[in-house]
């Protein structure tokens, strides 16, 4: 069963979807920057067959409020902790899994939380240090902004969806991603997440060192890394991926071949057997 509820927690609402019996172990999604709970929606059900599956809109984004502050990854896995107490999973270890941003904070969390992590997942993110690809904040600010969407139409937006899942864009999945932006002016959309709010999080995943984490995580972690369609294993991701295994106790690498970025949308399925396989 799918249900869709807003939580408050502290000052903050957040818009969350369930799946699955809720007496069951509990799984948490957490999605990228600048994306929404919707990332999950063609891999949630398979994983509720196990679990009590629960995905979020984090602060900031989607349906979700979006205060001015609090994008540092400790508030971020602070919000967890606290939807997962609302939820009455006060003593219970979760597993998260985490979507690009959401990987690099299924890693803190994992690291920072340890009693509180039954098992942990990275999708294509979480192992790069973002000061490889920018070295200076000054790069960094404008390598990691957003686009402007200045008079974006709805139509232009759609436009926009298909030249950025490129090779992996499904019509089905274009509805998910219009749930990215505020679609409520046809001919100005926005997304819901603020400019300024994004360069707080850019900000703080160009800081994030991924190896100052992977000795401190003990539960098992598996990290699923996606290769381009039509291109290769790079020789910078596959040392990053060695670092992980080689520092992290119990860490093993899932390499996607001929996938985008967005594996739960491009390759749901394979996604789902592979995750199946670490989770049972």
């Amino acid at each position: 069963m799918h249900t869709e509820r807003f939580i408050r927690v502290g000052d903050l609402n957040f818009y969350v979807q369930s799946w699955g019996d809720a007496g069951r172990p509990p799984l948490f999604l957490v999605h990228g920057l600048a994306s929404t709970s919707h990332m999950f929606d063609l891999i949630a059900e398979p994983l509720a067959a196990h679990y009590s599956v629960y995905a979020y809109d984090q602060r900031g984004h989607g349906q979700s409020d979006k205060p001015s502050d609090g994008y540092e990854f400790e508030p971020i896995a602070r919000d967890l902790d606290l939807l997962a107490d609302a939820l009455g999973y006060v003593d219970q270890p979760l597993t998260v899994i985490g979507h690009s941003w959401g990987a690099y904070t299924a890693l803190y969390y994992a690291a920072t939380r340890p009693d509180r992590t039954a098992k942990a997942v990275l999708l294509d993110g979480g192992i790069r240090p973002l000061r490889d690809l920018f070295p200076t904040w000054a790069e960094g600010e404008i390598g990691l902004a957003p686009p402007p969407y200045v008079d974006m139409t709805v139509d232009d937006i759609k436009q926009f969806i298909r030249k950025w899942q490129a090779a992996g864009y499904r019509p089905e999945t274009e509805p998910l991603a219009l749930t990215v932006f505020d679609l409520s002016d046809p001919h100005n959309v926005h997304a819901h997440l603020s400019r300024a709010n994004n360069m707080l999080i850019a900000r703080a995943l160009w800081e994030f060192e991924p190896t100052n984490y992977y000795a401190r995580t003990r539960c098992p972690l598996l990290i699923v890394n996606a290769v381009d369609p039509g291109k290769s294993i790079s020789p910078e991701m596959r040392t990053y991926a060695l670092q992980a295994e080689t520092l992290a106790p119990s860490a093993r690498v899932h390499w996607m071949i001929d996938t985008i970025h967005d594996i739960p949308w491009h390759r749901p399925h394979a996604l789902t057997a592979v995750l199946a396989d670490f989770l049972d």
